[in-house]
């Protein structure tokens, strides 16, 4: 009997994933929904707010403020290698329509180590402190992301956006998440 290359990489493929304690795709469930192909794929099972509060033990800090086409999408826990929660917001833009995760807010609770006084790099270039409200916040623009990492009442926090309008910095309408 003669197998093709597409039988043998088929065979090969659901052997490595047996071995890595993965399903083969043929019994995996197929999700009901369309997924966009260029979405970051979760890495830990959507829930809602209450249930990664209950799952982390601690209750999560959810912004009132969100700018215009801004929503909460779904909250993911992560118990290693430190317990957080993530809170996936989406985007429909008035004018691009659906463009999907628009940034993400992963909280934990903050660590002991003493600040690194370098976080900003050796030069001092590589992040901006400005301030939210009463909060210092460290901003990095890395095109085409955007980052926004603080403390504050003995958790940690980053901001990470990834999507968004071409060209456009969100940095103002971030700061306003961050101080709500």
């Amino acid at each position: 009997m003669r197998f093709t290359s597409l039988a043998i990489l088929g065979f090969s493929l659901s052997v490595a994933l047996l071995l890595s304690g993965c399903a083969p795709a043929s019994v995996v469930p197929t999700p009901t929904a369309t997924l966009d192909p260029n979405a970051p794929f979760p890495t830990a099972a959507p829930h809602t707010i209450e249930e990664v509060e209950g799952l982390a033990g601690f209750d999560v800090k959810v912004p009132t403020y969100l700018p215009q086409g801004v929503s909460l999408d779904f909250a993911t826990y992560e118990a290693a290698p430190h317990p957080s929660v993530t809170l996936h917001f989406k985007l429909v833009h008035e004018t691009f329509g659906d463009m999907g995760p628009f940034f993400q807010i992963v909280q934990m609770p903050q660590a002991e180590a003493m600040p690194n006084p370098d976080a900003c790099g050796a030069s001092g270039n590589d992040c901006e402190v400005l301030q939210a409200g009463d909060l210092a916040v460290e901003y990095r623009l890395t095109a085409p992301t955007e980052s926004l990492i603080w403390d504050t009442d003995g958790f940690s926090f980053v901001l990470t956006r990834t999507a968004g309008e071409p060209e456009k910095i969100y940095k103002d309408e971030l700061l306003k998440v961050v101080g709500s």
